[in-house]
């Protein structure tokens, strides 16, 4: 087709007739052959790339960065996409790590020969593989550049783990998990497709091999009936519990691990070349994007009990228009602290904390906003509904006391609920009826739950 034979030769390339053309300028060709106004590749030692844009073409900025992040996503995937909008259809093909794509002006029915445009993608990124394969360049060197570029693009330490996991069952066709390591325990962030979705957000026990592997520093790897996540994790098929913890070092401190699933690959196999590069610049990667999901959680969230602080409390209310807020605060817990200590005092705050989180939906939000009080934000939850809430919460504190050192506690705690615009017109006056209503509860003899009285 383009007038020219390779003669392979272990080491070096021969050729007859024409000089060879470049992966750039045969992309460019099938670009004018079907009519495309624009085309990207990425996958090749060199990095991205895009062919010429055509002249007569209205491609902007906005449409060239659209189709080079298609093309990306075909090279993770593996897929066939086309995108279709009024003014033009995109086509892009992968094979990971290599992807190929053109976009076309007008809607996809105007665009004829879709198919035969995907067959000749696919052969020109087949074509792709094989120069790879066929060069100098060494794969690890493809596969470091592959994942410098999907980690790059990743804003967020679960975004980053997603991505981890999904290059890596692309590399190995495994499920594959990744761990990290928190302030006391291990605990499952993102697992990829072939994987067991409900390992995610798992904590795992200390003696979990995923575990020991963080802790040692040393790949651990189970066989049998052995899972790998160890106790406690869901019950799976007994081929699907072996696997091997990959330690992922920051410098010489373990940051997590990252979970290859099946039996131990042999020490000589190709995979291990492919990920190496994954393991070796994910731990540096993982330790900064904690780091500011940390700083990220701190502005936000209250030390103590994990919940929402103050801050964040005020900033949910400011942007509603209508709900129910509930006041909480603990009853005679300056008594507590005074007879027990704080530490029995901070025990009876993080119980109460987690009864809260119990009490409310998906989507309410529960804050601690000083030292004994809660609020519990119901957003578009009526009176009679919040009224509900708020009884929940104050009977399931009261039923389930505090165990400190082994003695039983009772607690029980004072309830105050507004909500607009049942009660209030305003939101923003919603705190200072809730307070109202719970000072009304302490006065009328605590654990109990009191409304607010009605305003404009």
């Amino acid at each position: 087709m383009l007038g020219w034979t390779i003669r392979w030769r272990p080491g070096r390339l021969r050729r007859r007739g024409p000089p060879p053309l470049g992966l750039r300028e045969i992309l460019d060709l099938l670009r004018q052959a079907y009519g495309a106004t624009a085309g990207w590749g990425v996958g090749t030692g060199d990095g991205p790339f895009e062919v010429p844009i055509a002249l007569s073409a209205n491609v902007g900025v906005e449409e060239r960065r659209r189709g080079a992040a298609l093309v990306q996503l075909a090279s993770v995937d593996g897929r066939l996409h086309i995108v279709r909008d009024p003014e033009r259809t995109y086509v892009a093909v992968g094979d990971f790590p290599y992807a190929a794509g053109l976009v076309f002006e007008g809607p996809a029915q105007e665009v004829i020969l879709v198919d035969v445009v995907a067959g000749a993608l696919r052969r020109f990124v087949a074509g792709m593989r094989l120069a790879d394969e066929q060069s100098a360049i060494p794969r690890a060197r493809v596969v470091a550049g592959r994942v410098s570029r999907l980690m790059a693009g990743a804003l967020t330490l679960e975004g980053m783990a997603r991505a981890a996991v999904q290059l890596g069952e692309q590399i190995t066709h495994r499920g594959v998990a990744l761990a990290v390591i928190g302030d006391e325990h291990v605990r499952v962030i993102a697992v990829s497709g072939a994987a067991d979705r409900r390992l995610a957000g798992v904590q795992l026990s200390a003696d979990s091999p995923v575990a020991r592997a963080v802790v040692s520093g040393i790949p651990v790897a189970t066989r049998g009936a052995e899972d790998v996540f160890g106790a406690g994790v869901p019950e799976r098929r007994r081929s699907e519990r072996a696997g091997t913890a990959y330690p992922l070092l920051d410098g010489s401190i373990v940051v997590g691990a990252l979970v290859l699933l099946g039996p131990p690959l042999e020490p000589d196999t190709e995979i291990l070349d492919e990920l190496s590069p994954l393991l070796s610049d994910l731990g540096p990667r993982i330790a900064a994007a904690r780091a500011v999901h940390d700083a990220e959680r701190r502005a936000v969230v209250d030390p103590l009990t994990g919940l929402r602080n103050r801050r964040e409390f005020e900033r949910a209310l400011s942007g509603a228009t209508e709900g129910s807020l509930i006041y909480v605060d603990l009853d005679h817990f300056k008594k507590l602290n005074d007879t027990l200590g704080h530490p029995a005092g901070d025990a009876a705050l993080k119980h109460v904390a987690r009864l809260l989180e119990a009490a409310v939906r998906d989507g309410d939000l529960v804050a601690r906003i000083g030292g004994e009080e809660f609020a519990v934000w119901l957003p578009r939850t009526a009176l009679r509904e919040g009224l509900e809430v708020a009884e929940r919460i104050r009977r399931s504190i009261a039923e389930q006391p505090l165990r400190w050192t082994g003695t039983v506690y009772p607690l029980t705690t004072s309830c105050g609920i507004a909500s607009c615009p049942e009660l209030v017109g305003d939101v923003l006056n919603l705190p200072t009826a809730a307070d109202a209503a719970l000072y009304r509860a302490k006065q009328e003899g605590r654990n109990r739950v009191e409304k607010a009285a009605a305003s404009g």
